[in-house]
């Protein structure tokens, strides 16, 4: 009998021990694994285009660096496409969103809705307030893909504190607007849109906007007014790239597609001097005899991972930059 209850005594001591281990917290008790990407995550609903017409749902995917696992929050950059606000996907980006998980960061590419009253023969003589419309349409739905991806972090290992928005062309106008306005700034630079459009703040889903940005990073966009660089309210650290040559977007302060009677927005020095102003680090690059386009994106995507990094790593930086000289410090091309 004594055998018999020695040899039971491992036995019940491994059952005991299991059952005290299965209440433990999930994430004790689930291994990690690797993490890939994911394609078309639906975060926006019953939406309507330029044209009226419905649109159902709009989605994402989410990029995860090589060797990514769920045992690990990452920092996480939503990187908006181009497409001149009449077409483009989230797959227009993919190489780009490729590059940038390479160094380290979960890369969001959201749709967005697009379409304008535009005349293919000649931008003066588009309706450059449908343009303002699709404009504010897109931050809508970046809004809400922000607010998505805030509620769902912990699904897909994004760490919030360190949430950062990017863009080229279109999705680089899209990134600083967004990241600038709120429904009370709308009502000021948006007024038209935020009446007939409806909130930026909530549209497409219900989710709260409690996310918080910690940086830009601009190929080539525009903002509606240097004036909402606020450090009292918000003032981005940014880096931002432009062509001497573009006229699609101003050096400065300029007439929208440089329109006679077209509204006045800002771009390049203009947002690098007003974050100068307002304190806050800034890089700007110009290329010389570059038109719009003008940096690859190889480039681009090396030297704005750097710059967030260092953010995150409370190492800030500031400068012009011209051609093609590094800004990033002592960069080595690995995961950060």
């Amino acid at each position: 009998m004594k055998y018999f209850i020695l040899t039971l005594l491992p036995t019940f001591y491994f059952l005991s021990f299991a059952g005290v281990y299965s209440n433990a917290p999930q994430h004790l008790i689930t291994k990690s694994h690797e993490l890939t990407d994911i394609k078309d995550i639906p975060f926006a609903w019953n939406l309507r285009d330029w044209l009226g017409k419905k649109v159902d749902s709009l989605s994402m995917d989410v990029y995860y660096p090589t060797g990514a696992t769920s045992n690990k929050n990452y920092p996480t950059v939503m990187l908006i496409h181009a497409g001149d606000f009449t077409g483009g996907n989230k797959t227009n980006e993919s190489s780009m969103c490729d590059e940038l998980a390479d160094y380290g960061y979960i890369v969001i590419s959201p749709d967005y809705r697009t379409g304008y009253n535009r005349d293919g023969s000649a931008d003066c003589t588009s309706d450059t307030a449908t343009l303002i419309n699709a404009i504010y349409r897109g931050m809508q739905d970046c809004k809400a893909c922000l607010r998505y991806i805030k509620a769902n972090a912990n699904q897909y290992n994004i760490d919030t504190n360190q949430l950062f928005i990017a863009g080229n062309s279109a999705g680089c106008t899209l990134a600083l607007n967004t990241a600038y306005t709120n429904d009370s700034v709308a009502n000021i630079y948006f007024h038209d849109q935020l009446k007939s459009l409806g909130s930026v703040d909530a549209s497409g889903n219900t989710l709260p906007n409690n996310y918080r940005l910690k940086g830009i990073g601009g190929m080539w966009g525009t903002i509606m007014s240097d004036k909402m660089i606020n450090k009292n309210y918000r003032s981005f650290p940014t880096m931002y790239f432009r062509g001497d040559d573009d006229v699609t977007v101003p050096d400065s302060a300029g007439l929208m597609f440089s329109c006679p009677g077209s509204r006045v927005i800002f771009s390049g020095v203009a947002i690098y001097d007003r974050l100068q102003n307002q304190q806050t680090p800034a890089v700007y690059y110009l290329l010389a005899h570059a038109g719009h386009g003008a940096y690859d994106e190889e480039f681009c995507i090396e030297n704005i991972a750097c710059f967030f990094r260092n953010l995150f790593l409370k190492n800030p930086y500031s400068g012009k930059y011209n051609n093609y000289i590094p800004s990033c410090p002592q960069f080595n091309g690995e995961q950060y």
